[in-house]
């Protein structure tokens, strides 16, 4: 058998300097001297012949020969991460790092009180969380798990997507607001109220899309669009601002419900019918620490949306 000519330790400091931006930053997280890692970095470099990083005082960039080796180095460790799954998950115990993505008001609003209860019931499991609302690319981006709304997008057929729960939202707004517009007892006084309405900016046809009893449906153009955001906080403090209408999920802002610092807006409508999924990668099943992730979701996030 032939010897690697590479110190596969070394394409892993080099993926740490990559991912961590910078020498300093990967010494620290790995517990080595800077000047140890960039020595070793030198010398892979001179093994290749070839130039991986470019560096200047202020920062430091790939090479188009860094960035080929940087993705052959992320799937080695990937693979590495999963062969280490793959004996821990005959073992049966959750242990490892878990990569999530969550949209930013879930983050905010349930995680504070599921994530401590997660990492006591399970305290080999690191934790590495993301909110955002953007599309996220699974594979690309070494995560393991994002929540997003039904209508997320399979970036791959290698993605499983799984049910988590129903969120119910509502139109609200604030008593200030409803005193100066008027009240809005019905389809017609809504075409006239001021819009703070959830959308990415991509949606270019802002329209009312409500369900209502008996499953009846109504859509109509906004007509008075005041506000547009894919942030729930934003458009629930415009609607404590008493700016408009605002349409958020109950969970949001069931506080200000309850205190009735917003109220129900033809409370017989809802504008969306929302749903959380989940999408984890299936390429290799998923490892104990992820599973035990996902069924947590499934068990405590329904109730801490309710």
């Amino acid at each position: 058998m032939n010897p690697l000519a590479i110190d596969l330790n070394d394409l892993y400091l080099f993926a740490q300097v990559v991912e961590r931006r910078g020498f300093t930053a990967a010494g620290d997280a790995l517990g080595i001297p800077k000047s140890r890692i960039s020595r070793r970095i030198t010398q892979l470099e001179a093994r290749l012949g070839a130039r991986l990083l470019q560096r200047t005082s202020r920062r430091m960039s790939l090479t188009e020969a860094g960035q080929e080796l940087y993705r052959h180095c992320a799937a080695m460790i990937a693979e590495a991460q999963a062969g280490e799954d793959a004996v821990r998950k005959r073992l049966g115990e959750p242990v490892g790092t878990v990569r999530v993505s969550l949209p930013m008001a879930v983050a905010d609003i349930a995680l504070p009180r599921l994530l401590p209860r997660f990492m006591q019931q399970f305290p080999k499991v690191r934790l590495m969380v993301q909110a955002s609302n953007r599309q996220i690319d699974l594979i690309e981006e070494n995560i393991d798990v994002v929540v997003r709304g039904i209508g997320a997008q399979l970036e791959s057929s290698s993605l499983v997507q799984s049910s988590l729960c129903s969120v119910h939202w509502t139109l609200a707004a604030s008593p200030q607001y409803l005193a100066q517009h008027g009240p809005i007892d019905g389809l017609a006084a809504l075409a006239d109220a001021d819009a703070l309405y959830y959308a990415p900016l991509s949606d270019t046809e802002a329209s009312w899309r409500l369900l209502g009893p008996n499953e009846a449906r109504h859509q109509a153009p906004i007509g008075k669009l005041r506000l547009q955001s894919d942030n729930l906080s934003v458009l629930k403090q415009a609607a404590l601002a008493s700016m408009g209408v605002a349409t958020l999920p109950r969970y949001a802002c069931a506080a200000e419900l309850a205190a009735g610092s917003l109220l129900p807006v033809l409370p017989d409508w809802r504008p969306r019918a929302g749903h959380l999924v989940v999408l984890f990668p299936s390429r290799r099943g998923l490892a104990p620490a992820v599973r035990a992730f996902v069924d947590f979701l499934k068990d405590e996030l329904p109730a801490a949306l309710a």
